[in-house]
Protein backbone atom coordinates (compact mmCIF):
# COMPACT_ATOMS: atom_id res chain seq x y z
CA UNK A 1 0.00 0.00 0.00
CA UNK A 2 2.90 2.32 0.72
CA UNK A 3 4.25 1.72 -2.78
CA UNK A 4 0.95 2.77 -4.31
CA UNK A 5 0.91 5.98 -2.27
CA UNK A 6 4.51 6.71 -3.25
CA UNK A 7 3.64 6.22 -6.92
CA UNK A 8 0.63 8.52 -6.55
CA UNK A 9 2.84 11.26 -5.13
CA UNK A 10 5.43 10.73 -7.87
CA UNK A 11 3.03 10.77 -10.82
CA UNK A 12 0.92 13.53 -9.29
CA UNK A 13 4.00 15.73 -9.07
CA UNK A 14 4.91 14.93 -12.68
CA UNK A 15 1.41 15.80 -13.92
CA UNK A 16 1.39 19.00 -11.90
CA UNK A 17 4.75 20.04 -13.31
CA UNK A 18 3.77 19.14 -16.88
CA UNK A 19 0.47 21.00 -16.60
CA UNK A 20 2.11 24.11 -15.18
CA UNK A 21 4.75 24.05 -17.92
CA UNK A 22 2.06 23.71 -20.58
CA UNK A 23 0.14 26.67 -19.19
CA UNK A 24 3.28 28.81 -19.13
CA UNK A 25 4.24 27.83 -22.69
CA UNK A 26 0.83 28.70 -24.10
CA UNK A 27 0.38 31.94 -22.12
CA UNK A 28 1.09 34.19 -25.10
CA UNK A 29 -1.02 32.30 -27.63
CA UNK A 30 -4.60 32.83 -28.69
CA UNK A 31 -7.43 32.00 -26.35
CA UNK A 32 -8.59 29.42 -28.89
CA UNK A 33 -5.60 27.18 -28.25
CA UNK A 34 -6.21 24.10 -26.17
CA UNK A 35 -2.79 24.14 -24.51
CA UNK A 36 -3.84 26.33 -21.62
CA UNK A 37 -6.99 24.31 -20.94
CA UNK A 38 -5.12 21.05 -21.19
CA UNK A 39 -2.45 22.41 -18.86
CA UNK A 40 -5.02 23.44 -16.28
CA UNK A 41 -6.69 20.03 -16.44
CA UNK A 42 -3.34 18.25 -16.05
CA UNK A 43 -2.49 20.46 -13.09
CA UNK A 44 -5.83 19.80 -11.38
CA UNK A 45 -5.51 16.05 -11.89
CA UNK A 46 -1.89 16.17 -10.71
CA UNK A 47 -2.78 18.08 -7.56
CA UNK A 48 -5.61 15.68 -6.70
CA UNK A 49 -3.42 12.59 -7.18
CA UNK A 50 -0.52 14.20 -5.30
CA UNK A 51 -2.77 15.20 -2.39
CA UNK A 52 -4.38 11.77 -2.21
CA UNK A 53 -0.96 10.14 -2.08
CA UNK A 54 0.27 12.47 0.67
CA UNK A 55 -2.86 11.92 2.76
CA UNK A 56 -2.59 8.16 2.28
CA UNK A 57 1.02 8.18 3.50
CA UNK A 58 0.04 10.35 6.46
CA UNK A 59 -2.80 8.00 7.39
CA UNK A 60 -0.50 4.99 7.18
CA UNK A 61 2.02 6.70 9.46
CA UNK A 62 -0.70 7.48 12.03
CA UNK A 63 -2.01 3.92 11.94
CA UNK A 64 1.49 2.51 12.36
CA UNK A 65 2.21 4.85 15.27
CA UNK A 66 -1.09 4.06 16.99
CA UNK A 67 -0.54 0.34 16.57
CA UNK A 68 2.96 0.62 18.03
CA UNK A 69 1.60 2.57 21.00
CA UNK A 70 -1.09 -0.05 21.57
CA UNK A 71 1.51 -2.83 21.42
CA UNK A 72 3.69 -0.99 23.94
CA UNK A 73 0.71 -0.47 26.21
CA UNK A 74 -0.23 -4.16 25.94
CA UNK A 75 3.31 -5.21 26.82
CA UNK A 76 3.29 -2.94 29.86
CA UNK A 77 0.04 -4.38 31.16
CA UNK A 78 1.14 -7.96 30.68
CA UNK A 79 4.31 -7.38 32.73
CA UNK A 80 2.39 -5.84 35.60
CA UNK A 81 -0.18 -8.62 35.48
CA UNK A 82 2.56 -11.28 35.69
CA UNK A 83 4.08 -9.64 38.75
CA UNK A 84 0.84 -9.86 40.72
Amino acid sequence: MKLLADLMVFFGAILLTAGTDLVIETAGQDLGSLGGLLGVLLSIIGVSIFTAGILSLRGQAYRTRDQALENDADDGRSKTDKRR
